[in-house]
């Protein structure tokens, strides 16, 4: 049986330029600071199969993560003697292979119903991708939810050739100026809520007052630099990495542990394309997708201001106006919950730990476990 601390060569078979490709392998190095010596490897999955055999031979590894394949290459991947996690991609080409975690797209089509009851709009709308299996699923839970509340809705289906070009801000503008206003659209993904965001700007239609539009993925570049800003729902994408990285690791007989099948989408992260939201407001909303990523290490509150492109005391008053707490206890707040979270899994030592939130020594996690709790961090692993 292989060991945790043993070398182990990993190849990441996969895009590294997109932001959910990006996301998921930060997910997946995350096994490095949790006491995993793996060696990862990426390679763009335009490879042949013969060429992926050629490096196979050469470099050798002991386990793959994929995502993105051509069926051939899957089916080639699928016939060696190694382990591999198939993890969905956009167009799910190689879909029957799929064995790793994926987001509960049934989820996703209550939370952006929620959002829109809470907005009481009378009209809702999903932008589908044809033939894509997630798309589907999302518009189905969208549909089911919408008609147990007796809200009229309806879909417009995007073809492949349709959906990667202007043809389908053309195409969401035809079907978008007849619906009745307010109306709140989910888009399937990000690259569909910004279609839906133009399709409504060249109709001269107000966002989000007459239209409200939330999409999927929160790839904050694409969400950010549109105007307005899109409202998207976080698919956590880096916990699909860690939980791929996991299963794998079960799979080379590293771990025991299971890791989950299917996770919960985090929450719907609101900007301007779907509420009426206010500087302070959205510096906060910021702040805290900063701090999610950042949790576990902390930061300091000048960093915290600089991500969120304000000064420190321009932060501060944002805190102010949105919370009762301070950037300064927040900080300290999730970075604390972060680490009792590991403490209480109890998968990984407390050394292990210490290094992962950025602790010199165990006695500096020790210290400060104990000064925000009250508690040693080994009495968090005999609580339960």
């Amino acid at each position: 049986m292989k060991t945790t601390h043993q070398k182990l060569k990993i190849l990441f078979l996969g895009e590294s330029s997109g932001f959910i490709s990006r996301e998921i392998l930060r997910g997946v190095l995350s096994m490095r600071t949790e006491g995993f010596n793996w060696d990862i490897r990426c390679i763009r999955p335009s490879i042949t199969a013969e060429e992926l055999e050629k490096h196979r031979k050469q470099a050798g590894f002991d386990g793959i993560i994929a995502r993105g394949l051509t069926p051939e290459l899957a089916r080639s991947i699928a016939q060696l003697n190694t382990p591999c996690i198939f993890i969905r991609d956009t167009e799910d080409e190689s879909a029957e292979y799929i064995n790793g975690p994926h987001v509960d797209d049934q989820a996703i089509g209550r939370l952006a119903g929620e959002e829109f009851s809470l907005l009481n709009l009378g009209y809702w709308g999903f932008v589908h991708w044809d033939d894509v299996v997630w798309s589907d699923a999302r518009r189905k839970s969208f549909h089911s939810y919408a008609t147990a509340r007796a809200v009229n809705n309806e879909t417009l289906t995007l073809s492949a050739e349709t959906r990667h070009s202007w043809a389908a801000v053309e195409a969401i503008a035809e079907w978008l100026a007849p619906i009745p206003k307010p109306c709140g659209i989910l888009a399937c993904n990000d690259q569909a809520g910004i279609d839906v965001i133009n399709a409504a700007n060249k109709l001269g239609l107000s966002i989000p007052d007459e239209v409200a539009v939330i999409g999927v993925d929160n790839d904050r570049l694409l969400c950010e630099t549109t105007s307005p800003s899109l409202s998207s729902i976080d698919l956590r994408s880096v916990d699909i990495g860690r939980a791929a990285a996991v299963a794998l690791a079960k799979a080379m007989g590293v771990l025991e542990q299971d890791a989950p099948s299917m996770l919960q989408p985090a929450k719907t992260v609101v900007r301007e394309s779907s509420h009426e939201i206010n500087k302070s407001m959205l510096t906060y909303q910021k702040s805290l997708d900063y701090l999610a990523a950042q949790s576990l290490k902390g930061t300091s509150v000048t960093k915290l201001a600089s991500a969120c492109g304000v000064s420190r005391r321009g932060l501060e008053r944002a805190f102010e106006k949105c919370t009762d707490t301070s950037p300064a206890a927040l900080i300290r707040e999730m970075r604390i919950n972060a680490i009792t979270t590991l403490l209480r899994d109890k998968s990984s030592t407390i050394e292990s730990i210490s290094q992962q939130a950025g602790f010199s020594e165990a006695s500096g996690l020790s210290n400060f476990v104990k000064r925000m709790t009250g508690k040693s961090p080994g009495e968090f692993r005999s609580d339960d």
